[in-house]
Formats: C-alpha cells, structure tokens, sequence
C-alpha cells in the first residue's frame, strides 16, 4: 500500500477526522467549475431550509400561545397574524424545495459528465508505461467505477451537512435559554456514535480498497461472457458455468464480507439509537414537569418537544453525514490523486532532453537512427532490447522479422514513442526525437499495431480516425479503402462508409479477421506519413490477400519509410533491409540475398517455413 494510500486510511481515525474536510477547497473547485450558477441557487436555496424548520417551530408556539390568550381576550388577530406567516413559511418552503430540486437535477448531469470527462482527459494523457501499470489500473479503476454517482453524493452530503449544522443551531438555540446542559446532553450522544462507527467506516473502506482487484476479475469476468469476441470460444469449450462459477465465487466472498460489516454497524447503531430514546425521554419528561410546575407556558411545551426531537434528529444526521462525508472523501483522494498522476513519459522525455536547448520543426523525415537503444518493462530485470543499432533512411522498406518475444513490436513501440523511458538516443534527421515537438512527430508517421483496435463505429470513423482532419471528406477515406485493398467492400456494404461495424450497436455489420486488418491497415494509409510501421499486417490475411496488400504498401511507402514486422518470411524477402532479431539484440542484418548467403538464423528459418509450405503444397495436390 502506497504512502497516499495509508494516509486515506488514517483519515479515518479519530484524531483525524478534521483533515476529511481538506479536500473541500478541492472539492468546491470541481463544484465551482462545473456549472457556477447552479451552484450558488443549490447553496442559497439549501440555506433557506435549514432556518425553516425554526421559523415553523416559532410560529406554532406562538399559535399556541396565541389560540390560549385569545380565549380569555377574545382577540383573534394574533392567532391569525402567526396562522397566515405559519402558511407563508411552509408555502415559502415547498417553492424553494422546488427551486433547489430542479437545479439538483440538472446539477447532477452536469456533475457527472465532468468527472468522466477529467477522468477520461486523464487517462488518454497517460503513457503507456503508466497504463500498463496495475496499479494505476486499480486507481483508475476505482475512480471511473463510482464516478457518475460518488461526486454527486459528496455534493450532497456538503449541502445536507450545512443544512443540517444550520437546522441544528437554529433549533438548539430555543432550548438553550432553557436548560443549556440538557440541549448539549442532546448532541453529546449522537457525537459518541459517530466515534464508534467511525472506526466501522475505516474498516469498510480498507475492504474496499483491498478489493480493487478482485473488482477489476468480477469486471473481467462479466465482460468476457458478454463480449461478442469471446462469446464464440465460450460456446465451443463451454466456459460458460466455469466463468459463472468464478463470479458466484467472487460475488460470494465479497457478500460474506459485507455481511459481517453490517452485523456490526447494525448492532452499535441499535445500541445508540436506543441511548437516543433514553435521552429524548428524560429530557421531554423534564419540559412535562416543568410546564406541570407551570415554569414554561403550553405553547412553549409544543414548541420545546418539537425542538427536542429536531435537535436529536439534526445532531444525529449532522453526525451521520459527516461520518459519510469522511468516508466519501477517501473516494475523492483516489480520484484526485489519479487525476494529480504526472506523466511519467514527460519525465523520461524532459531527462532525455534536458541537454537540449533546440526547438525544432520536423518538415520532413529523411533518416531514423537508433543509438545504442535499450530498454527494460516496469517490473522486470530483463532487457526487452539491448543495444540497438539501426539506421533507416527515406526510400527504404525494411522488415524485421524473429521469434516470438525477440523484441519486434518493443521496437517499433519505441519508434512510436509510445515508450521513452529507454536507455540511449533516437535520433531523427540526425538530431535528438525529443527536440522535436511531439504532435509533430507523431503526425508524420502510421501505425497498425498486431492488436489493432476494432472500433465499435462506422466504416467513415473507422478508417477516418488515421486522419481526424478528413475523417469527412469521403474521398480521401475512399482512397485509403483503395490502397489497403477494401473499396470494393466498403461499397458493398448496406451505408457504405456511413455503416455500422461491429456487433456491439444496433445494424451493426460484422467484419471477417482479415476484412479489420484492412481497416485497420487503411486506417494508416489515411495519413500522408513519412513513415509506415506495419506489426503482422498479414496474421489474418489469406495469402492473396497478403500479397495485394505488400503490393500496395510497396508502391505507398516509395520515398518514405517502410517498416514492417512478418513471421511469414514470404512476405519479407522484398524488402530493401531485413533485420534478424533474437533475445532483444540485432543479430542479422541485409539483403534477403545476402541473408541466404549468409546462412545464418535467417536462412535457416526461411529453408524451415518453405520446406513447411512445400510439404502443405504436397498435402493438397495428393488430395
């Protein structure tokens, strides 16, 4: 557990309980920010109805009074004068109720939204470095899963704790003049309960600390059973009840646990609330008495017993929702410490430039070289790449081609900045990636990752998001459909570029593998890139399909940068440069050609997967 994290949990104990309110100046910043207007009416208005109840409790021990006096004077003026402000008051009310219920409403969408927003804002700002990290998939976890009611909830709980400190003053303040030690005797209980049940919520918030993980399998669980790309295998193995299973598991776990808080909270809330009773009754056997021994008036016994049972109820949800609030404030540290991450890309792109004084403007990109380039995943002691020296220049296509775990896609994941904690220099037109500016970099390459993206949209969005600047002009998306082979497809199908892909919508259209790799590679010729990083383009294409597809990125990548990753040693022998990888280090570089002559690991698994595909050539003839 973090250092944050221990700090939440002692906000929670006793001597700490005032540092729950330091997140309010925070707090209020996120109110303030998202609709002030609404904001001030919700305030005022919850101000108006915490002096109500004091005003209606006067009126009425003055109708009293009054209804007594005027039978012996037979003057009804004073009993209609506190009957019409009495009517006044309470219509008074039900508008302002209404008032601050409508605004309420709107408040809270608005709310909501905000902190999707800031959370979503957060998350796509993160590096990759970070989101990988589970750590802040737990925070991020945490704060997304309670963000549309969480905030909302606090909010309420700072108007009813105003409301009900207000209320409770206001109330007090006639018992008072009365007996002041019983009217604090009255506060006094529903303080020692909070004391109690605050320690029940420390343990409860731990608990759900704790369970951020389990959270994120029960989460897990759920989307694989209702996840179309997993409803398949689900079927074929029969995952069903063992996934079920799994969940009940979870679910049952958390169930148990919960019940045993709730026992608890159950029994020290029985036994103060039972205290309460004791100490209402004591105290309004004390204003019978005293109006028996004629010390107070009749009109003051209605109003005194009234705001005996206001003054108990407001201390005891004064009480309650302070308790809440401090719990509720946890929540609100996770999502402000999550929202507070500093990037830690930024950090390892200010080290990697911090001898760097330039400002450059990338026009063009003629030239990558790699300097001695490592790299190490968090967490892990190994090097993923070690050392790596590589040149490419404009008009090449080069591929790269190794075993599994080798280091490839690590490569051109560095390439792509998308990791820039490394070790040792990339360098672009023969100065330092980072004294670049980042969109500007970023805006002159394309990318289709081996575990491309099946956007849930239409085909427009689809192929249009290489290219948000011309993702409508139907021409330019219709000419990235043409060079990754797909036009014909795309005008096949129901809308056209407007149809809706996927299964997840309604009139969604469900691609083949092969068909979203070539979305997904039109996705990256959308974009008039100086550089073009293809990861397996062709693990889902059939082999015609695959060489359509080389074909045109042959003839797209001509004055540019071509680079392409291919288990398929097929696929590669075109290509100007082939760079052999093994266990994170370059350990064969050339000419397809040369390679072969060179008979080393290239030749000999290229001899392998051709002898492999000749004897599947044999199979089939045979048959």
């Amino acid at each position: 557990m973090s250092k944050v994290d221990k700090e939440s949990l002692e906000t929670l104990s006793i001597l700490n309980v005032w540092r729950s309110f330091r997140f309010w100046p925070q707090v209020f910043g996120l109110l303030w920010g998202t609709q002030k207007f609404y904001l001030l009416i919700i305030l005022i208005t919850t101000g108006l109805q915490g002096i109500t109840p004091a005003i209606i409790l006067i009126c009425t021990q003055n109708i009293v009074n009054s209804v007594i006096k005027a039978q012996a004077t037979n003057s009804f003026d004073d009993v209609i004068f506190y009957f019409l402000l009495l009517i006044s008051v309470g219509f008074m009310n039900e508008v302002i109720s209404l008032i601050k219920n409508y605004f309420h409403k709107l408040f809270e969408s608005l709310l909501s939204n905000r902190v999707n927003i800031l959370i979503m804002e957060k998350t796509i700002n993160l590096s990759l470095t970070e989101f990988e990290n589970a750590d802040v998939q737990d925070q991020l976890k945490r704060s997304q899963s309670e963000a549309n009611y969480r905030p909302y909830q606090i909010f309420m709980e700072i108007l009813s704790i105003i409301s009900g400190v207000i209320m409770l003053f206001s109330t007090a303040s006639i018992l008072l003049s009365w007996r002041w030690t019983t009217t604090i005797l009255l506060i006094v209980v529903p303080i020692t309960s909070f004391i109690s049940l605050l320690r029940i919520g420390k343990q409860e918030y731990q608990l759900q600390y704790n369970r951020a993980p389990k959270y994120r399998q029960s989460w897990y669980l759920t989307f694989l059973v209702t996840k179309d790309s997993s409803f398949k295998e689900i079927k074929i193995y029969k995952l069903g009840q063992y996934l079920l299973t799994r969940y009940r598991e979870l679910f049952n776990l958390f169930y148990q646990e919960n019940k045993s808080l709730v026992r608890r909270r159950t029994n020290i809330s029985f036994f103060f609330k039972l205290l309460n009773q004791v100490v209402v009754a004591y105290v309004i056997f004390l204003i019978l008495h005293d109006t028996y021994t004629k010390q107070i008036n009749i009109g003051q016994l209605v109003g005194m017993i009234q705001a005996v049972m206001m003054t108990q109820a407001n201390a005891q949800g004064a009480v309650q929702y302070i308790l809440s609030f401090c719990q509720n404030n946890l929540y609100m540290q996770q999502l402000f410490t999550f929202l507070s991450l500093d990037s830690s890309d930024k950090l390892a792109r200010s080290l990697h430039s911090k001898e760097i004084i330039e400002n450059n403007s990338l026009d063009r990109i003629e030239q990558i070289r790699l300097r001695n380039l490592s790299f190490c995943y968090p967490n892990s002691k190994k090097l993923a790449l070690d050392t790596i020296d590589l040149e490419l220049n404009r008009g090449e296509t080069v591929a790269i081609v190794g075993k599994n775990g080798s280091g490839k896609s690590t490569l051109v994941k560095l390439m792509a900045q998308l990791y820039q904690d490394y070790q040792g220099d990339i360098l672009i037109n023969g100065k330092s990636i980072v004294s670049y500016p980042e969109d500007q970099f970023l805006q002159k390459i394309g990318v289709v990752f081996q575990d491309f993206v099946h956007y849930e949209m239409s085909v427009r969005e689809n192929i249009g998001f290489g290219n948000l600047m011309n993702v409508n002009n139907s021409d330019e998306v219709l000419k990235a459909a043409e060079r990754a082979g797909i036009k014909d497809l795309v005008n096949q199908l129901p809308s056209k570029l407007d149809t809706q892909l996927g299964k997840l919508f309604k009139d969604g259209h469900q691609l083949s593998g092969g068909q979203w790799q070539r979305v997904a590679v039109a996705r990256a010729f959308m974009r008039n890139a100086d550089v073009y990083i293809l990861d397996e383009p062709s693990s889902f294409l059939d082999p015609e399909a695959e060489i359509e597809v080389f074909d045109k990125f042959r003839k797209l990548v001509e004055n540019k940068i071509g680079i392409f990753i291919s288990h398929r040693f097929s696929s590669v022998s075109f290509a100007d440069k082939i760079i052999v990888m093994d266990n994170g280090r370059i350990v064969e570089s050339g000419t397809h050609h040369e390679l072969m002559k060179l008979d080393g690991q290239y030749a000999k698994l290229y001899r392998l997967q051709m002898s492999n595909f000749a004897k599947e050539e044999n199979l089939v003839s045979n048959h």
